[in-house]
């Protein structure tokens, strides 16, 4: 797989490698590094739904997902 832009294509690539898993093409090692990276964007996305609800709430505009501003 190329470079993964949408959480479907996260979801296949994390599907695939535990097919690899399962079938021995993949070492668990390899995986269990990808599934830390993966939990990682998703705790990113998580975090950018939170601020987003949390700026509605206020009455303000969101940014569209990825685009959260991380500094001034």
């Amino acid at each position: 797989m190329g470079k993964i832009t949408t959480a479907g294509e996260l979801r296949e690539y994390l599907s695939q490698t535990i097919a690899g898993v399962g079938n021995g093409t993949i070492n668990t090692d390899k995986a269990r590094d990808i599934t830390k990276l993966a939990a990682q964007i998703n705790e990113s996305f998580y975090s950018e739904i939170k601020v987003a609800k949390v700026v509605t709430e206020l009455g303000n505009v969101a940014s569209k997902m990825g685009e959260l501003k991380i500094n001034k």
